[in-house]
């Protein structure tokens, strides 16, 4: 008998169980535990398969996200760069458009004092004439 089944033997003869009975109870809770350790046994090499299994599977997944974002990133990054060079376009044409303003204003600024100056120099000698008349 193992260690076991002498403990189990020694409670049952306590407890007033005859000596075959006590025997047959402890060999009884001995096959069974033994039983047992052989069921979780199979079980847990049964988990582990289930388990790697499992593993292998999110790890071919991880992989295939971990791909995804890469290209998405690398697009992105494409994206980015065409968005910048449009900025880019618009800031030249804007600075042209800019210039053209300016130059534009400029020229009108040169009109519009050459108009006075067609315009009041008459009206002046009109005046200085009947000052000096008057």
């Amino acid at each position: 008998m193992s260690t076991m089944i002498s403990e189990v033997y020694t409670a049952f003869k306590s407890a007033g169980v005859t000596e075959q009975e006590a025997r047959q109870a402890a060999e009884a809770l001995s096959a069974e535990n033994s039983s047992t350790r052989q069921d979780l046994s199979s079980e847990t090499v049964s988990v582990r398969k289930d388990l790697s299994g499992e593993i292998a599977s999110l790890r071919q997944e991880v992989a295939v996200v971990k791909r995804e974002l890469g290209e998405f990133r690398l697009e992105m990054t494409r994206e980015i760069a065409g968005v910048r060079l449009e900025i880019a376009g618009v800031r030249q044409e804007m600075t042209r458009e800019s210039g053209e303003i300016k130059r534009g204003m400029g020229i009108m600024q040169w009109m519009l004092g050459l108009v006075l100056i067609v315009l009041v120099l008459p009206i002046l000698r009109d005046i200085a004439a009947q000052i000096s008349t008057g």
